[in-house]
């Protein structure tokens, strides 16, 4: 079972657990995943079986797209709907003003990360030190909101689909829309509709995937693992190179090469690595994925 499988994860659960679940559920040990959603978000999660999980340092850069819903007047340690209130406010602004605000963030810019994320401070998750009353400067990070679009504004609800590059917090997005427009505001609720070339449309719920492990016809609606990272150059080998690179050995590079990494294939077209360019003339094996 080494292939992509698109869930669409329910709220409430971490990513953590979804991918203990699917685990559960497929009966493979071998299960990771590409892009965390937080317990509070829905939606696109892609869950890596098999040797696919192996492929996850490549995946997690991919662009994402969600339809997020921001509540105005009511700020939230957490940025999102599962914090403490921390302020509230009266909400006077009118739509222009907010579709005008949402406008500012669209292209490359630095963001200040939620104290209550998973991101790595000295060793330790911020959010554990944020739960225990450590105030923590978050650093700001480069990131890029490609497009935000089809806002719908009713009362003190502001909704938009918004598609961003690797690192982008929505939960510190809805925060900064809030204190540019004087009003605070939190995330009220999130769903991932995209990442990558993978969308929601693909996706099946845990239900619908244990449904189909109970048909034995799961296999249907797994993508081959390949697709996640399409960024590479593909090398088709023969027998002897394959061989030579299960050993761990060099292997002549073809001359077209474009990337520096590159997906080998097998005489029977299996992904069985990925390369890594030494020179314009050699291939080494970077990561070998069979069994």
């Amino acid at each position: 079972m080494n292939a992509l499988l698109i869930l669409d994860k329910p709220q409430g659960l971490s990513s953590h657990s979804a991918v203990h679940r699917i685990r559960k559920i497929t009966g493979e040990e071998r299960v990771g995943h590409a892009g965390t959603l937080d317990p509070m978000a829905t939606g696109v999660l892609l869950i890596l079986l098999g040797s696919a999980a192996r492929l996850s340092e490549w995946i997690v850069t991919h662009d994402k797209k969600y339809r997020a819903t921001v509540k105005l007047g009511v700020e939230t340690d957490t940025y999102d709907a599962t914090g403490n209130v921390t302020t509230t406010r009266a909400v006077n602004v009118s739509k222009e003003e907010i579709a005008a605000a949402l406008e500012t963030f669209i292209g490359k810019q630095k963001q200040i990360p939620p104290a209550h994320s998973a991101i790595q401070i000295q060793g330790k998750r911020a959010y554990k030190l944020a739960r225990q009353g450590v105030e923590l400067e978050m650093q700001p990070r480069a990131i890029e909101i490609f497009s935000i679009e089809n806002i719908a504004i009713e009362n003190d609800l502001v909704a938009f689909d918004v598609h961003c590059g690797k690192g982008t917090y929505i939960r510190s997005l809805a925060h900064d829309l809030g204190a540019k427009l004087g009003a605070g505001a939190h995330l009220a609720a999130l769903r991932r509709t995209a990442s990558g070339n993978f969308s929601i449309e693909q996706s099946l719920t845990l239900e619908q995937t244990s449904e189909a492990m109970t048909r034995n016809d799961l296999e249907r609606y797994l993508l081959p693992m390949d697709l996640a990272i399409p960024q590479f150059d593909a090398v088709y080998l023969n027998q002897t190179e394959t061989r030579a690179i299960l050993n761990g050995q060099f292997i002549a590079a073809p001359q077209n090469l474009t990337t520096l990494l590159a997906r080998a294939y097998d005489e029977q077209h299996r992904l069985i690595a990925i390369l890594e360019r030494v020179s314009e003339r050699q291939l080494k094996p970077k990561k070998v994925l069979t069994e």
